[in-house]
């Protein structure tokens, strides 16, 4: 492992330890946070790799950021998600590059997960989620009225499950490399 991955790797894990207080504490992933991430994970990859290919360098880190961000794109603009969440995304991608993107994309997802249920069972709210379902699915179909599918709001700080599964995907290539 190269010091410019040594260093990427300790911003990017500044960041998410910031934005999982933010988001927890107050619902909110800051831009100060993850525009710098972004610029900085992109000049170091600049810097130490060159203009690259879809494995090193820039073009890995610009093609990794936005591959893992547009992941959340639906979830924001359909008001599920804060925007937020996407930026932290796209600066994960920019310092992880491909391949190791891929592994967090898969173990981010499987934190966010993991959070929903436990979020669900703490709340004692899974036998409401599930009827809640259920009357989206009547809705669809047509059986019920269409007032039925409104849910009621929680909250589930998507930070802490993008830190969780990006510190997994670094373990994860970490102990890859030896």
């Amino acid at each position: 492992m190269t010091s410019s991955h040594i260093a990427l790797w300790t911003v990017l894990g500044v960041a998410l330890v910031i934005s999982v207080a933010t988001d927890v504490l107050s619902r909110r992933i800051l831009d100060v946070v993850t525009y710098p991430l972004m610029v900085v994970a992109l000049g170091v990859r600049l810097w130490s790799e060159g203009v690259g290919d879809l494995e090193t360098g820039l073009v890995s880190g610009v093609v990794s950021g936005l591959g893992l961000a547009l992941l959340l794109v639906p979830a924001a603009t359909g008001g599920k998600m804060g925007w937020g969440d996407v930026k932290l995304m796209a600066g994960v991608g920019a310092v992880l590059g491909f391949p190791t993107v891929m592994a967090a994309a898969a173990f981010i997802s499987l934190a966010g997960a993991l959070q929903a249920v436990v979020t669900l069972l703490w709340h004692g709210a899974v036998w409401e989620t599930l009827g809640h379902m259920v009357r989206r699915w009547a809705v669809r179909v047509r059986l019920m009225d269409e007032r039925a599918s409104s849910a009621p709001g929680r909250h589930i700080p998507y930070g802490v499950a993008i830190a969780l599964g990006t510190f997994w995907a670094m373990y994860w290539q970490h102990d890859k490399l030896g």
